[in-house]
Order: C-alpha cells, then sequence, then structure tokens
C-alpha cells in the first residue's frame, strides 16, 4: 500500500502544477477552453506515442470497455477541468474549490449505496478532519465569496466528474460488455495505462469538435508569459508543463494508484494536490501561506491518515458474505456497466 500511497501523492502534486503554471497563461489572454484544449493534446500525445512504440497490446485491451473509456473521457477529463475553469469565471475560486473536492465523500456514499457497505467510524471522523482541513487552506485564500446559479452548476458537474475520475478509472479495469467472458468467467481485464491513454485521447477529440463547432470558444495567444519569480518564458513552457507533467503524468499516477489502494483513499489523499498548489504559488507566485491554511494542511494530513486506518480497519460490523467486494477492502470491484 506504501507505493500507492506515494504514487497518489505524486499524482496529486503533478495536478498541482496546474494552478501555478496555468494561471499566467489565462493572464496572457488564454481562454479557459483554450488552456484545457492543449493541456489534453499534450498529454494526449505523450502519453499515446510510448504506447505505440512499446505497448499497443495494452491499448487493444480497450475494446473490452468502450463505453468506459468514453466515460472516462467525458467526466474524468473534459468534465472535470472545464467544469471548474467555467465555474470559477462565475463565482469565487474558494467556492468552486470547496465543492469540487467534496468528491471524496460522493465516492463514501457511492460505495457506501453500491455495496451496501458502511465506512468505519474511524473512515467518517477522518473525512470530516480532512474537510475541515479543506475548508480552512482554501477558505483562507480569499475573503469575500462570489455564487452565482450557473457558477455553482457548474461546480457541481465539476465535482461529479471528479468523483468518476475516481471511480471510473478503478471500475474500468474491467470490462463493461457482459457478454465477454473469460475460460474461468471472469471478463478481461481493461489495461490501467492504456485506460488513461484512451480517456485523454478522447478528451482531446471531444472538445476539440466542439470547439470546431463554437460551443466551446477557444482563444490562444503566442506571446510570453510571465511565470512570477521564473520571469518571462515562451507561451509554450507552461503549456508544456501542464500538458505533460499537470495531465499526462497526473492521469497516469492518478490511476494506478487508484487501482493499488482503492478510490476511497486515493480521493482523499487527492488533497494534497491543494497543498502542493498552495505551496507551488507560494514559490513561484510569491502567494504566501496563511498560518490557518497551514493548520489546514495539517488537520488534511491528520484526516487523510485517519482514513487510511479507517480503510485497513474495514467497517464494525464485519464484512457481509453476500456482499460483492469493494475497493476499500483492497480487491477488485466485481465487473458492472458503467455507461
Amino acid at each position: 500500500m506504501g507505493r500507492g500511497i506515494a504514487i497518489a501523492l505524486l499524482s496529486g502534486f503533478a495536478f498541482a502544477m496546474s494552478g501555478p503554471f496555468g494561471k499566467p497563461l489565462l493572464a496572457a489572454g488564454w481562454s479557459p477552453a483554450g488552456v484545457v484544449l492543449v493541456r489534453i493534446w499534450i498529454a494526449a500525445i505523450v502519453t499515446l506515442i510510448p504506447m505505440l512504440i512499446v505497448g499497443r497490446a495494452r491499448l487493444a485491451t480497450l475494446r473490452h470497455a468502450p463505453f468506459t473509456v468514453l466515460a472516462y473521457g467525458l467526466l474524468a477529463v473534459i468534465g472535470v477541468q472545464l467544469a471548474y475553469f467555467n465555474a470559477i469565471a462565475h463565482m469565487s475560486v474558494t467556492v468552486a474549490l470547496l465543492i469540487e473536492f467534496s468528491a471524496p465523500l460522493l465516492v463514501l456514499v457511492y460505495l457506501w449505496a453500491r455495496f451496501g457497505r458502511r465506512p468505519s467510524v474511524r473512515t467518517v471522523l477522518g473525512a470530516a478532519l480532512a474537510v475541515a482541513g479543506l475548508v480552512a487552506v482554501v477558505g483562507a485564500a480569499s475573503g469575500g465569496a462570489v455564487v452565482t446559479p450557473i457558477g455553482l452548476a457548474w461546480a457541481f458537474v465539476s465535482l461529479v466528474g471528479l468523483a468518476a475520475y475516481f471511480l471510473l478509472a478503478e471500475d474500468g479495469t474491467r470490462a463493461d460488455d457482459i457478454d465477454v467472458a473469460s475460460i474461468e468467467g471472469a471478463k478481461p481485464a481493461v489495461d490501467q495505462l492504456a485506460l488513461a491513454v484512451g480517456g485523454l485521447l478522447v478528451g482531446a477529440v471531444v472538445l476539440s469538435l466542439t470547439s470546431l463547432a463554437g460551443l466551446t470558444p477557444v482563444r490562444i495567444s503566442t506571446a510570453p508569459v510571465v511565470l512570477g519569480g521564473l520571469g518571462t518564458t515562451p507561451w509554450w513552457v507552461p503549456a508544456v508543463v501542464i500538458g505533460a507533467v499537470a495531465t499526462g503524468l497526473a492521469y497516469v499516477a492518478g490511476i494506478l494508484a487508484i487501482n493499488m489502494i482503492g478510490p476511497t483513499l486515493a480521493s482523499f489523499l487527492g488533497f494534497s494536490e491543494v497543498i502542493a498548489s498552495g505551496v507551488v504559488a507560494w514559490l513561484m507566485l510569491g502567494e504566501a501561506l496563511t498560518p490557518l491554511q497551514i493548520v489546514g494542511a495539517v488537520a488534511i494530513v491528520a484526516g487523510v491518515i485517519a482514513v487510511k486506518r479507517g480503510e485497513r480497519s474495514g467497517t464494525p460490523d464485519g464484512p457481509r458474505r453476500d456482499a460483492p467486494a469493494s475497493p476499500r477492502d483492497g480487491a477488485r470491484t466485481p465487473p458492472a456497466r458503467t455507461a
């Protein structure tokens, strides 16, 4: 489990590069859809090329779960990123972040409803502590909060997309075609890395089509970009960072971590993105952390530790014999249609 936690933290820290490197692009005249489109295409290319060279057999497994790949691309790739950027265009970043990062709670509720097993008391308490820390970290970032109905709608779309990111990544390692089965009766496996690549490619193609249709206005500028204390750089420097690192590496590491430690723990470890974003913004953009944010970061870490121990201890009532295996027990979920 230790390696899975390390990979999950790597994913969170990689995702954290999005804000500090994406914000200067917006300031240079890029539209939110333009930033998302470029980052997804760069991520799709840098992950697809190695797979075509040494992992074609992995890509071939995507035919076992076409609907899962499509859902992952639409919800976990486009849904999260585009909805979040549209949310902050109509409301405070603080509120949008708080809504989006409520996804771990939605993951807990989904797993409880689907598998009929309630989380342990330690898991619930750890979740509450982590969320309280998140409120402190994000809430201290700005004074007054602006909320609009359109902004709330987009924020809740990003919430669903982030929850789908954790859940589809785990379910995606089983085919969604019930009629396809191996000799043992189990469904063919879908390669984890291939799912990440396929989802990114689907997201890039779909967003390109909607952009060409005029549904998602794209504006891209080739003007130099000011990266805080790093000075002025060509536009492609931050674009490559958020594409290759904050998207490509982040999605690949994230999907590997989810399959190693389960979506519940991985979703709470995703709070590391908030902490890392604050640290990077502090170092790059001079946005210093407040004492309340530091206390909140400590609370997040403590909450994640409690969730980890709660996941290890299991539910207080013990496993039900008629219940399917749950990712919270370190086991795979049973094959299920996800789209």
